[in-house]
Formats: C-alpha cells, sequence, structure tokens
C-alpha cells in the first residue's frame, strides 16, 4: 500500500495535467500553437484513469479503520462521511461526462466546466479543506488547477508536436502564462504550506519523513525554474536557428516536473507534522535521517542549521551544477541538463542536511 498510494496520487497529476492541457489549446488558434496531435484513446483513458486512481487515498482511509470496524462498514462510512469519499463519488460522475464529452467531440467550454469542477473536487477532498473548509477548498484548488495548466501544455507541446513550427508565437504568450502560473503556484503553495508546517519549525520539520519531502519538493523546484528561464527566455534566440530544435527542452523541464510530481504524491501518504515536536515524541523521526546523521532524534529542540566545511563544500557544488544546466544549453545537450538538475537536487539535499546541528 505504502508504494502503491505514491503512484496512484502521480497519475493523477498526470492524467489531470493531460487533459487540463488538452482543453486548454483548445481556445488557442492553430496559428498560436504547435501542430500538436494526441490521439483520442489517450484522452479517454485519462478521464478513466482519474477515476480509478482517485481511489488512492479512500483506500488509505480504509486502511486506517478496517481493523477496527471491519471491511465493509470502513468502506461505507469512508465514501459516504468523508469528504475524500464523496469527492470520488463527485469525481467518478464528471469523469463519466468528461469521458463522453470527449468521445463525441462536444463543446470545449463543457469540457472547461467539468474539469474545472473536477478540480474544485480536489480541492474539497485535500487535507487543508478538512482544516479550514474555504480557505483550504480554495486555495488547495487554486494551486491544483494553475500546476496542471502550466504542466499540461508542456506535456503536449513536448510530447505531442509533431512539427516544430510556430514556436515564436507559441512561446509570446506561453511564457507570460507561465510565469503567472508559477507565482501563483508558489504563493498558493506557501500558504497551503503554512497550514502544515509553521515557519519556525520548517527545519525542525526535516527530521520527519512529511519534512523530508517539502524540502526535496522545494529543491526540486529550483531546476525547474532555471528550465522555465530557458525555455521562456534563451529558447526565443535559438529558436531562430534552423537546425535547433526546440522539443528536447520542453521535454526536460516537464520531467523535472514530473520528479516533483511524484515528491509531491508521495508527501499526500505521509502525516503533516502541524506540531513538530510532538509528532517526533509520538512517532519518532525518520529513520533515514537518524540513519544519515548518524544520531538518535528524541526531541527538536536544539535543531537547527549549522554550516561545516562539509555541508558548504556540498551547498557550492550544488550551485555549479545549477551553472552547468545553463552550460548545457549553450552546448545544447539537454540530457545533460537535466542529469545535472537531478545532481542538484541530490546535493542540495545533503548539503542542507549536514547542515543540521541535533
Amino acid at each position: 500500500m505504502g508504494y502503491i498510494i505514491p503512484i496512484a496520487e502521480f497519475g493523477n497529476y498526470l492524467l489531470y495535467s493531460i487533459l487540463v492541457g488538452y482543453v486548454a489549446l483548445q481556445f488557442v488558434p492553430e496559428s498560436k500553437k504547435p501542430n500538436l496531435y494526441i490521439p483520442k484513446p489517450v484522452l479517454l483513458l485519462s478521464t478513466l484513469g482519474i477515476f480509478f486512481f482517485t481511489l488512492g487515498p479512500i483506500a488509505q482511509t480504509v486502511s486506517y479503520f478496517q481493523e477496527g470496524v471491519g471491511l465493509i462498514i470502513a468502506i461505507q462510512s469512508v465514501i459516504l462521511d468523508f469528504q475524500v469519499g464523496r469527492a470520488w463519488i463527485v469525481i467518478g460522475l464528471l469523469s463519466t461526462f468528461l469521458y463522453l464529452a470527449i468521445l463525441l467531440n462536444g463543446s470545449k467550454y463543457i469540457q472547461a466546466l467539468l474539469l474545472l469542477l473536477m478540480i474544485v473536487a480536489v480541492g474539497y477532498s485535500s487535507h487543508v479543506a478538512s482544516l479550514s473548509f474555504w480557505a483550504g477548498l480554495w486555495s488547495h484548488s487554486t494551486h491544483f488547477l494553475f500546476i496542471t495548466l502550466w504542466t499540461g501544455i508542456l506535456i503536449h507541446v513536448a510530447w505531442f508536436s509533431k512539427e516544430e513550427t510556430n514556436w515564436s508565437t507559441f512561446l509570446r504568450w506561453f511564457t507570460p502564462l507561465a510565469i503567472l502560473c508559477v507565482l501563483i503556484i508558489i504563493f498558493s503553495g506557501i500558504y497551503l504550506m503554512l497550514f502544515m508546517v509553521e515557519p519556525k519549525d520548517y527545519v525542525k520539520s526535516w527530521s520527519l519523513p512529511y519534512g523530508q519531502m517539502l524540502l526535496l519538493k522545494h529543491i526540486s523546484i529550483i531546476p525547474v525554474l532555471i528550465f522555465a528561464f530557458i525555455n521562456g527566455v534563451l529558447l526565443r534566440k535559438s529558436i531562430k536557428i534552423p537546425s535547433f530544435n526546440p522539443k528536447p527542452w520542453i521535454r526536460g523541464e516537464s520531467i523535472l516536473i514530473f520528479i516533483v510530481f511524484y515528491i509531491t504524491a508521495v508527501m499526500g501518504t505521509l502525516s503533516p507534522p502541524h506540531e513538530v515536536e510532538f509528532t517526533v515524541k509520538s512517532e519518532g523521526a525518520s529513520k533515514w535521517v537518524e540513519s544519515l546523521l548518524g544520531r538518535n532524534i528524541l526531541t527538536t529542540e536544539p535543531i537547527q542549521l549549522s554550516y561545516s566545511f562539509q555541508s558548504v563544500m556540498l551547498i557550492i557544488f550544488a550551485l555549479l551544477f545549477l551553472i552547468l544546466i545553463l552550460f548545457s544549453f549553450k552546448q545544447r545537450r539537454a540530457v545533460l541538463s537535466i542529469t545535472f538538475g537531478v545532481i542538484f537536487i541530490v546535493v542540495l539535499y545533503l548539503g542542507l542536511m549536514f547542515s543540521l546541528l541535533i
């Protein structure tokens, strides 16, 4: 169960992105986007996939209660009484209608409305909405909408474009849209994080599995932003060169976003540490962190950042790998840039972890 749920959550992010990107690009004139072709079965399977992948959180919740009340009662209670269960029923109905709308080439406005309601249902089922309903509902829905909008368009252009045409006109409108999406994602993400971890406990939360994933998510966003800069700014000049192919760089950005998706999916399976000190004392610290640092963590009171020679060197190396991403763009080596992005995530993570004073 521990491995299946993150895969299901990752699948939801991916499939929602594919559908949001498809619907959004229907509103863009053909002259302002590359020539795109996505097989209809992919879209139809995406709507079905959402219906089944959304069962992941339900299965996780049922597993918490089945030992106490039995499997049948647990399933009935979760589906009918919990927000995550009621959201699944709504998403199931809406995804069925969306399936039919895509199959029958229905109005793009109807498709957009159905998809928007599905995203609101995702916000309704979120952990934040259970803490503060209206604030959590709209903040999570907004966060999810703009993530899937930005990523969805990238996925279609990177993986479903047939020819390198209209790239200049595409970047002319997509770059400001991407900047807007990123700004909204960052601000809504910070707002959502405040429900989970207090700013004063951010570093201390690294001692817990949820805090580890939160740190990795924040680190992994950095190379994504570097790729966004490459594709939004540097790519405009390079596409004037006839032999230059922009798709590998768009694909590179989408691959790094997939890493963020999976980390976020893992976070969704972990208990948010609303009170870090209490969580450490009641549930224990992350075994991985204790093994990495060679310490048993019984309390978070003494945890703080204290940079050593080792940690500073790792952080410097991480920044060098970040610079090498840009250098690789000049060398026209997208695979190398992606590799440097992944190495940056690992090295900066280790540099920050070895900076912890316990």
